[in-house]
């Protein structure tokens, strides 16, 4: 995980947690115009959705799309979003829970209190290596300066 913030940076960062969260918000503007019931209208990656004695059905629907869905209960089932996550995974998953295809997020903004607003990952480490080539010269770097027991503290010595 170091080294995918490192990766990414602190921008790549907030740029994929905002696209998660808005693809999250996606799906539970498309399940609530259905009249699909969340459980909280607070949520960044991740909606749990009652469907009264059909989860079995909806994960059996998602399941026939390749899509895993979290069975909670008879009555809940919840969904986890990612940065894999794209418009047509999202579509299959309302359709699964009886929702048509998706369309925009309306609503379900995560409330001020949660957004951080304070700097992170501001050393220099963070905001420099952005391709494979750098990151990969830097990982290297790190494995040159290992003191590790295979490099310096067990002598192999052929037999005589």
């Amino acid at each position: 995980s170091s080294f995918y913030a490192v990766y990414h940076g602190p921008d790549g960062l907030k740029a994929i947690a905002e696209r998660v969260n808005h693809n999250a918000r996606i799906l539970a503007t498309a399940l609530a115009a259905v009249g699909r019931e969340l459980v909280t209208d607070s949520f960044f990656d991740t909606l749990t959705v009652r469907v009264p004695g059909k989860a079995r059905k909806v994960l059996t629907a998602a399941e026939a799309r390749g899509i895993n869905l979290r069975f909670i209960d008879e009555d809940t089932v919840g969904v986890s979003i990612d940065e894999t996550t794209t418009a047509a995974t999202l579509s299959a998953v309302a359709v699964a829970f009886g929702a048509g295809p998706v369309g925009d997020a309306q609503g379900f903004e995560l409330p001020a209190a949660v957004l951080r607003t304070s700097d992170f990952l501001q050393h220099p480490v963070f905001n420099t290596h952005r391709s494979e080539t750098q990151l990969l010269r830097y990982i290297r770097k790190l494995s040159d300066r290992d003191l590790a027991l295979d490099r310096t503290m067990i002598r192999w010595v052929p037999a005589r």
